[in-house]
């Protein structure tokens, strides 16, 4: 079975080139896989203690590596590598172009994603084919043997685990053998690790980190909720109604998606919490408890104010250079007690912040086009900052009964 396409291992065959005989192994790596592999913090560390096991029991193990699919929005596929000389683990991410690129295509994990039942090169043969650009640099590295196999998930769904030896005569069919013996049970485990990081890119990207992280700690009936302090983001792209009239939806789409990367970017560079787009506006918070007093969370979500400012010059920049309007918007912020959690019907809930100040927030947020400012904040903002902002008077916030002082943060700030 040198160098050849390997077939699944419950195939049946008489040709004995591709039998590969399956006696029960006596190495604690079985054991250990099948009864406390799941319940490892992470692939990585899966990893790293099956070839840690592996090479105690004798096999020559150089190099183990996985690739797996997650469903992220920028990260298409994650590797994993553990080195049997350093017991080093490396990680590695790859976008979601990667499949159209030709590194992607020349490689033996797009057979394995595509439905090969598995790869193996003999490097040590002087006729072993150096097909996949990948063998040249293992070849240059003293590797003599190298494995690739489809580690099948129950959504039908392949990924890919590959095994490298420098050992003189590359794998024997007893190596072959246990590996192959593992990989029901290794397959097992890398789903439920596997899903555990999909489940928390999805809170991720679609809640937030810490709403998400709540979430998955169970926080998921109707009323779960605690009041907290925290300073209050509300921003608005501003004419965005004319925008949607003068240009097609997928146009549209991508202006909004250049502003929201914008002032999530900025939100998330300074430990803000992006909440929620409710249409062409951005809720987000800055925990108190997030910080180590109310002076720094102000900071940081005026830091995040100004960058975003910055960032969204920079685009408007570009826009005028290309001969397109500039876009206008408003950010507010307010300090302020809210309540966080989650509220909805019985089958479907939102985690959010309501309260007065939320709606405040807004409220300010409304005087940005009024008082054609950018970047707005309330007096609570200002009297805990401690900077010189630029008071822009009294103002009347709809919905509350008296006249709150306003003020704009400099541009130089």
């Amino acid at each position: 079975m040198d160098n050849e396409t390997l077939l699944p291992s419950d195939h049946k065959s008489d040709d004995p080139a591709t039998h590969i005989p399956q006696p029960r192994y006596d190495c604690p790596v079985f054991y250990w896989t099948e009864n406390f592999g799941r319940y490892t913090d992470s692939i990585s560390r899966l990893i790293s203690e099956v070839g840690l096991r592996f090479r105690d029991c004798g096999l020559p193990l150089t190099r183990l590596s996985v690739v797996v699919r997650t469903l992220h929005p920028q990260i298409a596929v994650t590797g994993y590598a553990w080195n049997g000389e350093t017991d080093e683990m490396s990680e590695f991410t790859d976008d979601h172009q990667s499949q159209s690129r030709a590194s992607y295509q020349r490689s033996p994990v797009r057979q394995i994603f595509e439905g090969s039942p598995g790869i193996r090169r003999k490097l040590l043969d002087p006729d072993c084919p150096r097909d996949f650009p990948i063998l040249e640099d293992l070849d240059a590295e003293g590797v003599t043997d190298y494995l690739i196999l489809p580690v099948p998930f129950s959504d039908g769904r392949s990924y890919s685990c590959s095994w490298a030896t420098k050992a003189s005569d590359g794998f024997t069919d007893e190596h072959l053998a246990r590996i192959r013996q593992l990989m029901p049970a290794f397959s097992l485990v890398l789903e439920i690790l596997a899903t555990r990081t999909i489940a928390r890119n999805l809170m991720d990207t679609y809640l937030g980190h810490s709403a998400g992280a709540r979430v998955l700690d169970g926080e998921i009936y109707r009323g779960v909720n605690e009041t907290i302090n925290a300073v209050i983001w509300v921003s608005d792209l501003r004419g965005f109604t004319r925008l949607s009239d003068e240009f097609a939806p997928p146009v549209v789409l991508g202006i909004l998606n250049d502003h929201f990367e914008r002032i999530v970017s900025a939100v998330t560079s300074h430990r803000g919490e992006v909440l929620k787009f409710m249409g062409d506006s951005v809720l987000a918070i800055f925990p108190i408890t997030s910080f180590e007093n109310p002076e720094d969370a102000v900071d940081a979500a005026l830091a995040s104010a100004r960058l975003a400012r910055n960032k969204i010059a920079d685009g408007n920049q570009e826009r005028l250079a290309k001969g397109l309007r500039a876009i206008d918007y408003g950010i507010a912020l307010h300090l302020g007690e809210v309540v966080y959690g989650n509220i909805g019907g019985q089958e479907r809930l939102d985690f959010t912040v309501i309260g007065p100040a939320v709606n405040q927030t807004s409220r300010i947020e409304a005087l940005c086009k009024t008082l054609s400012r950018n970047l707005l904040v309330s007096s609570a903002i200002a009297e805990t900052s401690g900077k010189e902002l630029e008071s822009v008077g009294l103002q009347v916030l709809r919905g509350m009964r008296e006249p709150q002082e306003i003020f704009a943060v400099p541009h130089d700030q």
